[in-house]
């Protein structure tokens, strides 16, 4: 483990809630100016219970990739980065009307170890069910632009050419949706295709963690390096004293 920054005037400084936090210098520490830090180490304390058993370094400190499910694992060659967010500890903010409770009470970037093929299905299923359409799309519109194909359609209404590209566009989009679904189906035999069934995120998720970027279908990062600095990104969850 990385030396702990030395601050006489912090009462955090060499502690586990220091190493916690992973800031490596006092100079760029979030909770450096703050002067409640009993608050500050019980708010670690309720995330370090919050954490699933064996903490989320793991995830990334191994050298196998965390979504293989084949006998022989692919090795690590980057991070699936998944931002998950607890409502503890309960924190009161200013709103328009008045003040509510905010929503995230804490947020950490889970990172996951993850070889180059499951990397590269992630990314498919992510955005194959939005460039099938955009394709079909963009040659439909070149094959109604066709006299052989406009004249007929005009023929038969003046708004014939731009319903055939409207229907097109929503086969694209049917057609997108089905084969990102086979694939996913198929795929899963071999990875974990629905991060949120990994049995580490699904033990975060009975303990109250929700993903942030609920809109995406993988909801996943990706970076050739890690995040390195704040919390959750510490080599171990439960340093010693």
């Amino acid at each position: 483990m990385e030396k702990l920054p030395v601050n006489p005037n912090c009462e955090l400084s060499g502690t586990k809630y220091c190493a916690m936090l992973n800031m490596h210098a006092c100079s760029v520490c979030t909770v450096r100016d703050s002067d409640n830090k009993a608050e500050i180490k019980s708010d670690l304390d309720l995330y370090e219970s919050l954490l699933p058993d064996g903490g989320v370094a793991r995830l990334f400190e191994s050298k196998e990739c965390q979504f293989c499910k084949t006998p022989v694992k692919g090795k690590r060659r980057g991070y699936a980065i998944l931002d998950m967010a607890h409502p503890e500890p309960r924190r009161v903010q200013k709103w328009l009307f008045g003040k509510r409770v905010a929503r995230i009470g804490t947020m950490i970037p889970v990172q996951m170890g993850v070889c180059p093929k499951c990397r590269r299905r992630f990314l498919m299923l992510e955005y194959l069910s939005m460039i099938i359409p955009v394709i079909i799309g963009i040659a439909a519109l070149f094959i109604v632009s066709l006299d052989a194909v406009k004249g007929p359609l005009v023929d038969l209404s003046m708004f014939a050419p731009f319903g055939a590209w409207i229907i097109s566009v929503l086969i694209g989009v049917l057609a997108g949706k089905l084969i990102t679904d086979a694939l996913e189906r198929a795929w899963s035999r071999e990875m974990v295709t629905d991060v949120l069934c990994h049995p580490v995120i699904a033990e975060m998720s009975e303990k109250g963690w929700t993903p942030i970027t609920a809109k995406s279908r993988t909801k996943l990062l990706f970076s050739k390096s890690r995040l390195a600095k704040g919390l959750g990104t510490a080599d171990s969850d439960k340093p010693a004293e």
